[in-house]
C-alpha cells in the first residue's frame, strides 16, 4: 500500500489561499492543492493518512466528510496518532508501525514543516505560503511512491 501523510495548513489551505469555507466551518482547501492531491492519487493509487493538526478532535468519519467536500473521501485511511511533546515524524512512523491492513510499498509526507526525524527523505517540503501547488512537488511525490503501470490495450 502508498501512503500520503498529508498536512493541511500551509499544503492545502496556505498564506496566497486563505479563504473561510462556506462548505465546512474550517479554511478551505485551494484548489490547486487539491487538483494536485487528486492528481497524485490517481496516477499512484496512494491512499491519505492526515498527519495535520486538523486531525486532533476529529474523527475518521468527520475527516471523511471534510474530504468528501473534495472528493478525495475515498482515499482518507486513517489518522496519525497524537504524541504530545514529540515531532511529528514520531507519529508518522508510530502509525506505520502498527499499521496492519498490508505491507507499505512506499510513503511521502506533504507537509510545511520538517520535523520528521528519520523520515525527512520521504518529505515533499512546501511552503506554508504557496502550499502544494507546484507541478515539480506533484511529480516529485508522484516519483517518490510510484506510478501506477498504465495498462495498454
Amino acid at each position: 500500500m502508498k501512503l500520503i501523510f498529508l498536512d493541511i495548513d500551509g499544503v492545502m489551505n496556505h498564506r496566497n489561499y486563505m479563504v473561510r469555507s462556506r462548505l465546512h466551518m474550517m479554511q478551505e482547501f485551494c484548489p490547486v492543492a487539491v487538483r494536485n492531491l487528486r492528481e497524485v492519487v490517481k496516477r499512484t493509487g496512494a491512499n491519505i493518512v492526515l498527519s495535520s493538526t486538523w486531525r486532533k478532535g476529529l474523527s475518521i468519519k468527520e475527516i471523511k466528510k471534510l474530504f468528501s467536500w473534495y472528493d478525495l473521501d475515498k482515499y482518507v485511511i486513517g489518522k496519525t496518532p497524537v504524541l504530545d511533546w514529540e515531532i511529528r515524524g514520531k507519529e508518522i512512523q508510530l502509525f506505520m508501525d502498527e499499521f496492519k491492513l498490508q505491507p507499505i510499498e512506499s510513503f511521502i509526507i506533504l507537509d510545511d514543516d520538517d520535523d520528521m526525524g528519520k523520515l525527512l527523505p520521504h518529505l515533499i517540503h512546501c511552503k506554508s505560503y504557496s502550499g502544494f501547488v507546484s507541478d515539480e512537488r506533484r511529480e516529485q511525490a508522484i516519483l517518490l511512491l510510484g506510478e501506477v503501470p498504465i495498462e495498454r490495450k
